[in-house]
C-alpha cells in the first residue's frame, strides 16, 4: 500500500457496531396523513400525553397562506393511531 491508496475501509457486516444509529423506522408499523389548522405543537403535545409507545411525525406540507400543514405522523403501535383518529383528528 502506497501512501496515496486510501486506508481499507472496515466491513460494516462483521459486527463492530459500526451501524446506522439514526431512528428504528421499522418499529413504526402504521401511519397516518393529518392536515393540521392549528400549531403543530399542539399535535405534538397531545401526541406525547396520549401514545403509549414512540411515534415520529414529519412536516409533509405547508400551505402558502401558513395556516395548513399536512403531517406524517407513524406509530409504533396501532392502537395509539386509531386513539389518535378516535380522540384527536376527528374533533379538530
Amino acid at each position: 500500500m502506497s501512501e496515496y491508496d486510501d486506508p481499507p475501509q472496515p466491513d460494516r457486516r462483521d459486527g463492530d457496531d459500526l451501524s446506522y444509529k439514526g431512528p428504528d423506522r421499522r418499529k413504526m408499523t402504521c401511519g397516518v396523513l393529518y392536515t393540521c389548522y392549528g400549531t403543530i405543537g399542539e399535535v405534538e403535545d397531545w401526541l406525547d400525553d396520549n401514545c403509549e409507545a414512540d411515534y415520529e411525525l414529519a412536516i409533509e406540507g405547508i400551505a402558502d397562506d401558513l395556516v395548513s400543514k399536512s403531517l406524517k405522523i407513524m406509530f409504533e403501535k396501532e392502537l395509539d393511531k386509531a386513539h389518535f383518529i378516535k380522540e384527536y383528528a376527528k374533533k379538530n
